[in-house]
């Protein structure tokens, strides 16, 4: 019986869960520095999505469906995007996200929206500015 099996479960326990924050937010010392980066990554991801939906924008100039297509798709997509971190993190209208989810719930909040932005912004990319003209 080879032995790798059991080298890998003695390192289990060293091994470092993946943090949802990223290595921006490595150098964090406190909780409030960890909410604050979380949040600026959130911001920057944003500023990146809004840069390609321009981009895309610009490329579909003169095709007047096309556009309406996609700002309407983006508007529900924001919608569905933040609909799915409320989902994740339920709070009730007389309840406070801190009580429930404790002190990590703003940097969590955060780069779950990060997250799915910068995926949002690759499926832009993607989809209308890598592709060949022609190109389905």
């Amino acid at each position: 019986m080879s032995r790798l099996p059991l080298l890998l479960l003695a390192l289990l326990p060293f091994a470092a869960p993946a943090s949802p924050l990223g290595k921006a937010c490595d150098d964090a010392r406190s909780q409030l520095d960890i909410n604050e980066c979380a949040a600026r990554e959130a911001g920057e991801a944003d500023t990146e999505l809004n840069a390609v939906y321009r981009q895309v924008m610009q490329k579909l100039q003169g095709q007047p469906v096309a556009i309406e297509k996609l700002r309407g798709a983006q508007r529900l997509w924001v919608q569905l995007r933040d609909a799915d971190i409320d989902a994740r993190y339920p709070v009730g209208k007389d309840e406070n996200p801190r009580v429930l989810y404790g002190s990590m719930y703003p940097a969590l909040y955060s780069a779950d929206k990060a997250e799915l932005t910068r995926q949002r912004t690759h499926w832009l990319r993607a989809t209308f500015l890598d592709r060949a003209e022609g190109e389905l």
